[in-house]
């Protein structure tokens, strides 16, 4: 699938506190990439609370998906294990997003229909507590991301 997003912004964050507040000011359907480490759960966790979630997040890895109900309905995966692409019909996940879910999906490049379905990608790079944050958006996204940073 061709990708469609541009760079929106990049930010940089110096603390685990400042990269959940970054999260908590976005919200759509987001694949999230970075290393093992890298902060996109804490990401998640930020949008959650920016979507009205007061609930504790933590990687769905061994359960690969989690639900939440805030402002919108959420639907958090975690793909880190996944072996086969069929494995998201299975459990649903399309179907939460036609029903007009918010998808948070961490390590989502590992899934190129989820991923290029995305209308935001989220890379995270960084070591210890400091993080570079790059967002890339479809068009449309792109300057309402880019007044974030």
């Amino acid at each position: 699938m061709e990708n469609r997003r541009v760079i929106a912004c990049t930010v940089h964050t110096a603390s685990e506190a400042e990269t959940a507040r970054f999260g908590a000011e976005l919200g759509e359907c987001i694949s999230l990439v970075g290393p093992l480490g890298a902060g996109k759960t804490v990401i998640v966790g930020g949008l959650c609370r920016g979507l009205g979630i007061e609930e504790s997040v933590v990687s769905p890895t061994f359960i690969l998906l989690e639900t939440f109900q805030g402002r919108l309905p959420v639907v958090h995966v975690d793909l880190y294990r996944l072996e086969h692409e069929r494995e998201l019909e299975e459990l649903g996940v399309f179907d939460y997003v036609r029903d007009g879910a918010v998808l948070l999906a961490e390590w989502g490049d590992r899934s190129p229909r989820l991923h290029g379905m995305a209308d935001v990608e989220i890379r995270i790079e960084g070591e210890g507590s400091e993080r570079s944050i790059t967002v890339y958006a479809v068009p449309e996204l792109a300057e309402a991301f880019a007044e974030i940073a």
